[in-house]
């Protein structure tokens, strides 16, 4: 049987990559789109790529309506998912309130919204970045993040705190707080989910030619997907990768 994974922002980038690579390894593919019609494009144009089973999910990260709508699609299909890949975000320019909401909250709510849905055992990939290591931070901010006894509620609170001082004072842009505290997410969620077996993970996939990270970004899309795919098969959890080693939260 078939393990089933679903990719949040799969209609292209690197997550369209990732789905192409599971779908060609015989893995049944969730191509998670904001955009419906974008989302069905992708899905047909992989399947006809792969020779594959996907199928487009309509999912807008920032939408609590859109996220339960996706799970009662689901669940109305019966549909279990051995792997989560929250690979959905934005890069600078969409503001601080934005970029918080869909690189930090929106891997949060997906994952709690679909959490019911994840078999035991499953895995999480949270698509982290180098630009929110730790030691891009003030040291205030950073003691905070990795803080052994910081919670799931404490840390959304910091980050609705960033948002409301307009992203000063933490000593580096929205971008990188949003993926230093979706590495410090990470290590939570790994803590709340291990009775279930669920590892989660971060993967971070280098700077890579995408829409996102430009023409002059020194790593192919294959090489990026490729560093996300460790995620999803990982036997560890709660770390932070790159390309498969672990490296500095």
């Amino acid at each position: 049987m078939a393990q089933t994974a679903l990719i949040t922002g799969a209609n292209r980038g690197i997550g369209q990559q990732l789905a192409r690579m599971l779908a060609t390894e015989g893995w049944d593919v969730l191509v998670g789109a904001r955009d419906a019609e974008k989302g069905r494009s992708a899905a047909a144009r992989l399947r006809k790529d792969t020779g594959g089973r996907l199928k487009a999910v309509e999912l807008d990260v920032t939408s609590d309506a859109s996220i339960a709508a996706a799970v009662q699609k689901l669940r109305d299909g019966a549909i279990k998912l051995d792997a989560l890949v929250n690979n959905a975000g934005i890069y600078r320019g969409g503001g601080v309130g934005p970029t918080i909401e869909t690189n930090f909250f929106g891997p949060l709510r997906t994952t709690l919204g679909l959490v019911p849905l994840l078999r035991d055992g499953a895995t999480i990939t949270n698509v982290t970045s180098g630009l929110g290591e730790l030691a891009n931070l003030d040291a205030e901010h950073r003691r905070l993040l990795a803080d052994p006894a910081l919670t799931r509620d404490a840390l959304a609170s910091l980050m609705h705190g960033f948002v409301r001082t307009g992203g000063k004072g933490w000593g580096t842009d929205a971008y990188g707080v949003s993926k230093a505290a979706l590495n410090a997410l990470t290590r939570i969620l790994a803590t709340e989910l291990a009775p279930r077996h669920i590892r989660v993970n971060a993967t971070c996939p280098g700077w890579v030619r995408t829409d996102m990270g430009g023409r002059g970004a020194p790593r192919s899309v294959e090489e990026g997907a490729a560093s996300v795919r460790f995620g999803v098969t990982a036997t560890e959890t709660g770390g932070i990768f790159r390309d498969g080693r672990r490296i500095a939260p």
